[in-house]
């Protein structure tokens, strides 16, 4: 039984790391580029203590200001008031990342890791039958 809830939400998170880095790579190809300015630091309480993200403001193409939280933990660098640079697609603002390779790796990895290990762990219960 445990092995079927592990296999699938690591499949499920996988999935999760595929659709962000095909939308990662299509930024890269398509994205339009622009400096944003990171408003605040939206905290979340975790177990372990409490995980920042950078919350950022910007101005698209057509003149409209948006506001994005990063996807990935971490304000290194981003400090409230500084610039921050931004990629998002053409008419499509909700895609928009903070464009910095490590926090890109990072939205990309994290959850094709994760993923992997679940995966793993299901296979191997599987395999040895626990």
């Amino acid at each position: 039984m445990w092995w079927q809830v592990l296999l699938l939400i690591g499949l499920i998170v996988i999935g999760f790391g595929i659709r962000e880095t095909a939308l990662q790579r299509r930024l890269l190809r398509e994205g339009i580029r622009t400096e944003g300015l990171v408003v605040r630091h939206r905290r979340h309480r975790v177990q372990k203590g409490d995980v920042f993200f950078a919350v950022v403001n910007f101005v698209d193409a057509q003149g409209i200001s948006h506001e994005f939280e990063a996807k990935v933990s971490g304000v290194k660098g981003l400090p409230v008031g500084g610039q921050a640079p931004v990629l998002y697609l053409l008419g499509a603002p909700k895609t928009a990342r903070v464009d910095d390779s490590r926090k890109r790796l990072e939205s990309m990895g994290l959850p094709l890791v994760f993923g992997t290990v679940f995966t793993a762990a299901a296979i191997w219960m599987l395999y040895t039958g626990r």
